[in-house]
């Protein structure tokens, strides 16, 4: 997969060098969307590697990868900051053992004490990612979350509301009648304690994010809500520059194979009005 991505990371330097945009170093990488920790550090390092040999990185660049708590160990942790990265986004989820189930999510509760010291310890700065709304989950529950969050101090937090994706064993037991779908009433209620909660510890900055101070507010995410350049690098990856949006196929064979035979591996692309 790391050398995959390389290639990825090459066509877009070559393509952007063809259309004449000036070089410009990179500001923030985000290293997301499923458990990128799952890879040896080895290859998250290479894959950062190539950004950094392709673009260079601005001094103090934000460099984030997302992780669950039973993917890091201290040794690993170590390792990320060694290799340049800065930050670590746990996808925490919930605190309560019959939510974590209903999402399929395997860590121990008990374990994000432990892994968030880990990474402090290893010099990173630390987000939590919660989710709300999941079938069962009571405004207890979703309290209880948002208070063991809290009480770790990190410095930030994010809050989504729960959407049942099509294709997901969620969604299956949802049509099937065995589990209820979100109500839009019961995420306003627990959208409301967050803020709440969240609200008296942290600086809330966008929709579903609160940061301990303005400097940790994270600067990637910023980027795509204020609308600038940034390349989506693998499978399913959605890119943005001057205006244009483009999305990968999702397929990871397809995606493969498309860069293997020097193509892009683009499905679609979209010019955003004003």
């Amino acid at each position: 997969y790391a050398q995959t991505s390389l290639q990825e990371i090459a066509l877009a330097a070559d393509v952007m060098a063809k259309a004449g945009l000036p070089p410009r170093p990179v500001s923030t990488v985000f290293v997301g969307g499923g458990t990128p920790t799952l890879l040896p550090v080895d290859d998250l390092a290479l894959m950062l590697d190539g950004v950094r040999n392709a673009w260079g990185l601005v001094p103090g660049a934000e460099v984030t990868t997302e992780a669950n708590p039973d993917s890091v160990t201290p040794e690993s942790l170590a390792a990320l900051v060694e290799a340049g990265f800065t930050r670590v986004s746990f996808g925490v989820q919930s605190v309560v053992p019959h939510v974590l189930a209903t999402l399929d999510r395997t860590h121990d509760p008990l374990r994000v004490p432990d892994v968030v010291a880990w990474a402090r310890e290893a010099g990173l700065a630390v987000s939590l990612d919660l989710i709300y709304g999941t079938p069962g989950e009571s405004l207890a529950d979703w309290r209880a979350s948002l208070e063991a969050a809290i009480a770790l101090a990190p410095d930030h937090i994010s809050a989504y509301a729960l959407t049942v994706e099509p294709g997901t064993a969620l969604h299956r037991r949802v049509a099937r009648g065995e589990r209820p779908a979100p109500t839009g009433d019961d995420e306003a209620l627990k959208y409301e304690l967050a803020d709440e909660l969240l609200g008296a510890e942290l600086q809330w900055y966008e929709i579903s994010n609160w940061a301990r101070t303005a400097e940790m507010r994270c600067q990637h995410n910023l980027a795509y809500w204020q609308g600038a350049d940034w390349w989506g690098i693998g499978p399913g990856a959605h890119g943005h520059i001057g205006g244009v949006r483009w999305w990968n196929v999702k397929h990871p064979r397809a995606y493969a194979s498309r860069l293997a035979a020097g193509t892009s591996p683009a499905q679609g692309r979209e010019v955003l009005d004003d």
